[in-house]
């Protein structure tokens, strides 16, 4: 039973319908998006492309990025161990977490280790600071003993700047005040291996939930994909306000009819559930049937200290495939034995 709160809540289902405002502003070098092969645990499509000879690595975590506290100092150390370098082809990034700059900005690193896609020079690497500031003022950026005054897709040589299976990555900024900025940016999706997404949403605690039994502004994630593009694009949503007004709720979306997939869905260390994702479910139907996590927005551990909130989301079956699918996994069969990372 949901309750009064959820009567009302549910009674307000028809305005959802329209969905006028599908995701919250993002740019392009905002979202965080590098995947390694590895996984714990089998999926179906796992088991099926292993039996064809896909070999799953070991997923590497992305390492902090060190601050200092006036922002203008910034340190990343990348681990490089040989099986990790091998695992990476040209133009595949290795991205930072976000870490705040002046100005009330924010910046990551991007990190290509055999080169972007302009790089020309097979033995160097790439490095670029991608910011939602409109200006960083001076910038210094450094990759062990190279520095640069900006990022270049011919940073330095990539055997120079692996220290004992480490490659040290810095930022300094100078001294100018930079013009305060609300950041366009207002979220990133990270890919962390073949099933786990992890969604930040900053800007979190001033969602605000409408009044007298009135549901808040639906929020989406930029869309993403678990093993394989066969499965199709997935994406996350928040919903606030429901069932309490300092509540929020998670849902997952994917946009294979018919597909079921079982997803843990995750905030902080006290909010968690597993749910039986359909393909092409609505809102209305996942209210309905309690497939979502809810969360209190005011519990500890929920929100960040700059008001963000990051819900994890990881794949841990593939529970039933539409037929039409079933049909084209065989096709796979040869892109397995392609020398390239799945």
């Amino acid at each position: 039973m949901l309750g009064k709160a959820g009567r009302a809540a549910a009674a307000a289902l028809p305005r959802l319908r329209g969905r006028a405002a599908r995701s919250v502003p993002t740019i392009a070098a905002s979202s965080y998006r590098w995947c390694s092969a590895g996984a714990e645990r089998s999926t179906s499509l796992g088991a099926y492309l292993q039996s064809c000879g896909a070999v799953w690595g070991d997923a590497f975590e992305v390492e902090p990025v060190q601050s200092s506290d006036d922002r203008r100092t910034h340190s990343w150390q990348v681990a490089m161990p040989p099986e990790r370098l091998a695992g990476l082809r040209r133009a595949d990034p290795l991205e930072s977490a976000a870490f705040p700059l002046p100005g009330g900005s924010r910046g990551r690193f991007q990190f290509f280790p055999k080169g972007d896609s302009d790089c020309s020079d097979p033995g160097s690497c790439s490095l670029w600071l991608c910011s939602d500031a409109r200006a960083c003022g001076e910038v210094s950026l450094r990759i062990g003993d190279v520095v640069k005054p900006k990022g270049a897709s011919e940073f330095c040589r990539l055997e120079d700047a692996i220290k004992g299976d480490i490659i040290e990555i810095s930022l300094q900024l100078g001294q100018e005040k930079l013009e305060e900025t609300t950041p366009a940016v207002e979220q990133s999706l990270r890919l962390s291996g073949l099933e786990l997404a992890e969604w930040q949403l900053f800007g979190a605690s001033s969602l605000k939930a409408a009044q007298e039994g009135n549901l808040g502004q639906l929020v989406s994630s930029p869309p993403f994909r678990f093993h394989h593009v066969l499965l199709g694009d997935f994406y996350l949503e928040l919903l606030p306000g429901f069932p309490y007004p300092e509540h929020c709720v998670i849902l997952f979306r994917s946009r294979v009819p018919t597909m079921q997939l079982q997803i843990s869905l995750s905030v902080g260390s006290a909010f968690s559930k597993t749910i039986l994702a359909l393909g092409k479910s609505t809102v209305e139907d996942d209210l309905k049937a309690a497939s979502y996590l809810q969360v209190n927005l005011g519990a500890p551990g929920v929100l960040a200290e700059d008001g963000s909130i990051t819900v994890s989301c990881k794949l841990e079956e593939v529970v039933s495939i539409p037929a039409q699918l079933r049909g084209m996994i065989p096709k796979l069969n040869e892109r397995t034995k392609w020398p390239k990372r799945i």
